[in-house]
């Protein structure tokens, strides 16, 4: 069951919403926990036992490695770091076999072992951001930096709710601790920003980012004999297009659905396409995830606190972790180099602490957006072969029309959708929309929340008419 199917729009929502309103309010997290549960079971069956097992390791072993936490008057003794890695480490077992251990398997037996069994099993759906959230519930907690009373109830809440249990944003137990807590009533404000928030990134989703997504297809699977320049631009573009669009369309769902409920999300997006420099990209493009690698990755190694030689090869370990994070590929791997090594280079040269002027900002927006459009290649491309020929014919500058099979995909229904989400590359760098905080007092916010409420209703029915109408992708992030 995805945000975008008719069973989650005209059946589940409604029905969840409805029995979160009826129920008496002590019950209310318990009837959110049954629907989150539910809605996991519907699009991965027996796999929630393997979400399940990370829940009980993760908020047992968060007991046993702290009792007492920043509520108490004495600060808590330091658990020893051999016990959280230990605790991590169980954690992570499922991830482990599930998606680091058939590609592991597959390389043993191309290479040491031709006759190694194949190991294939399916992913369990989101095993990655739930191996997150549960990690940094382990770290947290034997920081001492989470509150005293952690029923197992809000705990199971926080992991499996719906909205972000398949891609996220990561969001800290801290972060709703709160709100796991209060009634949270639904209220008109929370219900109608929640609605044109989710409204907005079905939209997005539905409309640009899987139209974008069917052009990116047809040219990355174009065949030799017919790859131009033209051909592998155009694939290029479309699909960075396809990967934001479908990503922070996503995020805008979670957040607008969390707020529904009453809770708030953290942002995960604030126009990464406008981003003057990597360090500046990675603070804007899938921001939870940055923080996370930043907060239990890059500072635990030392961060730049302890030289250049340590910064560096932080960095480079970090994004070497992010790269493993989304797959155990070659694919992967060379676009977190890349980004590893350009971020590198932007700290070498201390550009990255530089103040640019109105050209050198307009100059650096354009590199970093050519930068960032060549590096999504091998992230889409099926093998790095793959990407290399795209990115040959990219720079080799062939003549010709874009290809046959390309050329049937550029409707105008498509080409539309491309020019609106390569609209996002040209935007101000300060075009956050939706990122303002609800509900503010300023006029220009009370201004942006009236204008999103009168807009709410006509872009519900938008969004539901391109997610009935068109042939809906999954998420792109659903396989991570």
């Amino acid at each position: 069951m995805v945000f975008s199917s008719p069973t989650f729009l005209f059946l589940f929502l409604p029905l969840t919403l409805l029995a979160y309103l009826l129920v008496p309010l002590r019950l209310r997290n318990a009837c959110l926990l049954a629907a989150s549960i539910v809605f996991y079971v519907w699009g991965a069956g027996g796999h929630v036992f393997v979400l399940l097992y990370v829940a009980l390791v993760s908020y047992y072993g968060a007991r046993l490695a702290r009792r007492s936490t920043v509520d108490d008057e004495e600060p808590p003794p330091p658990v020893p770091r051999a016990g959280v890695a230990a605790l991590v480490l169980l954690v992570l077992v499922p991830i482990l076999l599930y998606k680091y251990l058939p590609p592991v398997g597959a390389l043993v037996a191309s290479t040491a072992w031709p006759g190694a069994p194949r190991i294939h099993w399916a992913l369990p759906l989101g095993i990655s951001f739930f191996t997150f959230h549960a990690i940094s519930y382990v770290v947290d907690a034997s920081r001492g930096q989470l509150p005293r009373d952690r029923p197992a109830g809000d705990y199971l809440l926080y992991l499996f709710l719906f909205p972000h249990q398949i891609a996220g944003p990561i969001v800290r137990y801290a972060e709703i601790a709160r709100e796991l807590r209060s009634s949270r009533e639904v209220t008109l404000g929370n219900a109608t920003y929640g609605l044109t928030r989710f409204a907005w990134g079905l939209t997005k989703k539905a409309y640009v980012a899987d139209s974008a997504g069917v052009v990116a297809g047809a040219a990355f699977g174009t065949p030799d004999g017919s790859f131009t320049t033209a051909t592998a631009w155009i694939g290029a573009l479309a699909f960075a297009v396809q990967i934001y669009f479908d990503f922070s369309g996503y995020s805008d769902m979670a957040i607008g659905l969390a707020a529904i409920f009453g809770f708030r999300f953290p942002e995960n997006f604030r126009s990464p396409y406008t981003s003057i420099g990597p360090a500046d990209f990675w603070r804007r493009w899938h921001i939870t995830l940055s923080r996370w690698f930043r907060d239990y990755v890059y500072i635990p190694l030392g961060g730049n606190r302890h030289g250049v030689r340590r910064e560096y090869a932080a960095l480079l370990i970090t994004f070497l972790l992010t790269s493993l994070w989304h797959g155990a590929t070659w694919g992967f791997l060379v676009w977190g180099g890349l980004h590893g090594l350009a971020l590198l280079a932007e700290r070498v040269t201390g550009q990255h602490r530089a103040t640019p002027g109105v050209l050198t900002t307009g100059l650096r927006r354009a590199v970093t957006a050519l930068f960032v459009v060549v590096s999504w290649v091998p992230f889409h491309a099926p093998t790095l072969t793959d990407a290399v020929r795209v990115w040959q014919a990219m720079f080799g500058f062939s003549g010709g029309t874009p290809s046959p099979d390309l050329y049937i995909t550029l409707t105008p229904w498509n080409q539309i959708a491309l020019v609106l989400g390569m609209l996002v590359f040209f935007l101000p760098r300060n075009a956050t929309g939706f990122q303002l905080i609800h509900g503010g007092h300023s006029p220009e916010l009370r201004f942006r929340y009236s204008t999103a409420a009168f807009t709410a209703p006509v872009l519900l029915v938008v969004a539901v008419i391109s997610a009935l109408w068109l042939d809906f992708s999954p998420f792109l992030y659903f396989q991570f």
